[in-house]
């Protein structure tokens, strides 16, 4: 089982840190009245340093109990990346056009995941879970579409026209899953009322007790065959657990997070 606050810890000193020390420069800096490209380095340093663990912090909230947890470990790999280029292109003072045009679609699609990530912590109903399906998609898409722009250093008023038209598309959706959040919590019947995170941490539970179920039952027929091989009486095991039982997601939901606690 994965441990969240393996994570949790190191971004959030990283985000305590980056802020206070960013402030003690800012206030020396201003008090001295200096602000040389050394001085703009380093602030430019903190914030990317805050904003890093800032989406990190939002990666780590969608992550499961159990499972491979693709989207919030592709998040932090693309987030820590990122941060890295960044650093690297704001100390090293790099000049290429090249290096910077990577840097920024990587940047781009970081951000994309990672708001997706966010996305996927709202609990919809089940009538309201396609606007999650079609977020993500026009979230990366528009990811792909502003990577095509930077890349292939485009200059069209019409494609312009289009992300202007596509970004409030996202604000749209973005403001809209939270609503959706919230009418769906006020719904008289809620069994069905799990966020995308928690559906896929439900199903890696059940496949895992499942698993655990057929081992038990393979050591059981192991231990009757040796016992028998030796002459022994085969004494009395407990009871093996029965099938998981049908239950409702919110009844199967409440039993996981209260083993976690």
């Amino acid at each position: 089982m994965s441990n969240p606050s393996q994570v949790k810890k190191p971004l959030l000193y990283g985000l305590v840190g980056s802020v206070l020390f960013g402030a003690t420069l800012g206030i020396i800096f201003v008090m001295r009245d200096t602000w040389g490209w050394l001085e703009v380095r380093v602030m430019l340093s903190t914030i990317v340093i805050a904003g890093a663990s800032l989406c990190g912090l939002a990666c780590d909230l969608s992550r499961q109990p159990l499972g491979r947890n693709l989207l919030p470990k592709a998040g932090l790999a693309l987030t820590a990346i990122s941060a890295a280029l960044l650093l690297i292109g704001i100390w090293g003072d790099i000049g290429s056009d090249e290096f910077w045009r990577f840097t920024l679609c990587e940047s781009i699609i970081a951000v994309a995941t990672v708001h997706v990530c966010l996305l996927a912590i709202a609990k919809l109903a089940k009538r309201f879970r396609w606007v999650y399906f079609v977020s993500t998609q026009v979230i990366f898409g528009f990811a792909l579409l502003l990577c095509s722009v930077i890349l292939g250093n485009i200059d069209s008023a019409a494609v312009w026209r289009l992300i202007a038209a596509i970004s409030i598309v996202v604000a749209a959706l973005s403001l809209l899953i939270p609503i959706l959040h919230r009418i769906s919590k006020m719904d008289v019947q809620r069994d069905d009322l799990m966020s995308p995170t928690e559906r896929r941490s439900l199903a890696s539970i059940n496949g895992e007790i499942a698993r655990l179920q057929r081992r038990l039952v393979e050591l059981e027929q192991v231990k009757m065959s040796l016992m028998k091989a030796s002459g022994e009486t085969p004494s009395l095991s407990p009871e093996l657990p029965n099938p998981i039982a049908p239950t409702s997601p919110a009844e199967t939901l409440h039993s996981e997070r209260s083993c976690l606690k």
